[in-house]
This record gives C-alpha cells, structure tokens and sequence, in this order.
C-alpha cells in the first residue's frame, strides 16, 4: 500500500499508457479510477482521499512531473474542536 513516512495513505493523479488520467494509491500497479480528464480524476481524488483523514494527494502533469501536492486534513478533529 502507499504509505508516506507517517503512515497514511498516498493518492496520485497521473496520465496513463492510453491517455486516461488514472487515480493510483502509490505502491499499486492497477488504477482505483480512470477519467478523460485530469480534473474528473483529480476532483475523484479529493472526494477519495477526504474519506481517509491524513491522506496524501501528489498530482502529475502530462509529463509526469508532480505539479501538486496536498495533505488531507483531519476533518473529525476540526469539527470537534469547534
């Protein structure tokens, strides 16, 4: 599974073989989505990657270069500390 160093998960947008944008979790060969566009997969991303507190989204161009990278904040702790 794609862990960062502290543990949560890794989401990665990137354009695959056949020009589908693939949502990938890092260290997983086979995408979890494919989409026509980077911004289908990249707003199915953050929905994803929201259900999972702490995750991590790291976005490529069409290049495969990162353009992006975002944590997820924790959403439980915010609202409870409200």
């Amino acid at each position: 599974m794609g862990f960062d160093q502290k543990g949560f998960l890794v989401f990665r947008v990137q354009q695959g073989n056949t020009g589908k944008w693939n949502v990938m979790e890092v260290g997983i060969m086979k995408p979890l989505a494919s989409f026509d566009t980077q911004k289908q997969a990249t707003e199915y991303v953050h929905d994803l990657a929201s259900a999972k507190d702490g995750s991590k989204v790291e976005i490529l161009s069409e290049l495969g270069m990162q353009i992006a990278e975002v944590e997820i904040a924790d959403v439980d702790a915010k609202a409870s500390s409200r």
